[in-house]
């Protein structure tokens, strides 16, 4: 009797906290990272895409111990300098 769970961890696929493999985490279409992350993406019903977009630079903001409040530039970039 094979049991997956009692297989090496490098022989078997790296499952979510629910127990579920990572790869059926989420519905059709939507995003499996996000629904590993956040449990939830922009394709959720009600859901917006700059909600997910925002749960992300939190996230990796967060990960800066001493990130500044905002991640918007100081001063416009040379780009838009030159172009503008």
């Amino acid at each position: 009797m094979d049991d997956p769970k009692q297989a090496p961890a490098d022989t078997r696929a790296e499952e979510a906290p629910n127990g579920c493999p990572l790869e059926v985490q989420a519905p059709p279409g939507h995003s499996i990272i996000a629904h590993h992350v956040h449990d939830w993406c922009s394709k959720c019903p009600g859901i917006e895409l700059w909600e997910e977009l925002l749960a992300w630079r939190n996230r990796e903001r967060a990960r800066i111990t001493d990130a500044p409040f905002t991640d918007r530039a100081p001063a416009p970039s040379r780009e838009v300098e030159r172009h503008g």
